[in-house]
């Protein structure tokens, strides 16, 4: 959580996702944003040397398991740039291969398509303008990838998705009927980031706090999450 100045505008703290973290000289926390709004409008207006207030880390991340062969990641647009760090431990760990499926708009909205190419990472592109790769949504390439080429040995694969809610939704339909493990990392507006105001609560299927009446529980996405078994969420 990135307080952006030291006034009260913007009043709240932003929810940031590491583009990248080092330790070679110190640590070193790098973020990846777009400009879509008032914050992130003065975000690029801050020059060298301007010191900003982080709150961090916090939430959880992914949960690996110790033994795969095949790892799906599944995002949308800047979903990509919370999955970098995950794909780039996962080729580093020398684990099974790693497939990325991204979407995007258009070719001009696709992220680092050639870094991954460097690395040796197959990359599965869909735009929605048919400017490169599947013309369509991410999702019909990734369901039609494992309509094709899912093996009938479905041990030891892995899904691992990050986007809008519409499309991780459908990432969850597709994982549960190939019956393959999958967690998402939900995007939500954040206020406090220590689940104190509960302005980014998702539905959960089962409670998650003792509740005598048998109610539905509500998790919190920067408490709880953000990352989430899709078979926890009530999409």
């Amino acid at each position: 959580m990135l307080r952006i100045g030291n006034s009260y505008d913007p009043l709240l703290r932003r929810p940031f996702a590491a583009f990248k973290l080092r330790n070679s000289k110190g640590i070193f926390l790098e973020i990846f944003y777009k400009v879509v709004g008032h914050g992130t409008r003065i975000m690029s207006c801050l020059g060298p040397d301007k010191k900003l207030e982080l709150l961090g880390p916090l939430g959880n991340g992914f949960k690996l398991p110790e033994k795969r062969n095949t790892t799906f990641i599944v995002a949308g647009g800047m979903g990509i740039v919370p999955l970098r760090g995950l794909i780039y431990h996962l080729v580093d760990s020398e684990i099974g291969r790693v497939h990325v499926f991204v979407g995007t708009k258009s070719t001009s909205r696709l992220l680092f398509q050639d870094e991954f190419q460097k690395m040796g990472v197959p990359l599965h592109v869909s735009t929605e303008d048919g400017s490169a790769g599947h013309h369509g949504l991410v999702t019909e390439l990734f369901e039609q990838y494992l309509e094709d080429f899912y093996p009938m040995d479905k041990h030891d694969k892995i899904c691992f998705g990050c986007g809008p809610s519409p499309m991780l939704e459908v990432v969850a339909q597709i994982t549960s009927q190939y019956c393959l493990p999958c967690q998402v990392s939900l995007e939500a507006r954040m206020a406090c980031g220590i689940g104190a105001c509960l302005g980014c609560v998702v539905r959960l299927r089962n409670q998650i706090f003792n509740n005598p009446e048998g109610e539905k529980k509500y998790g919190r996405v920067c408490l709880e999450g953000p990352v989430f078994d899709v078979r926890e969420i009530e999409w």
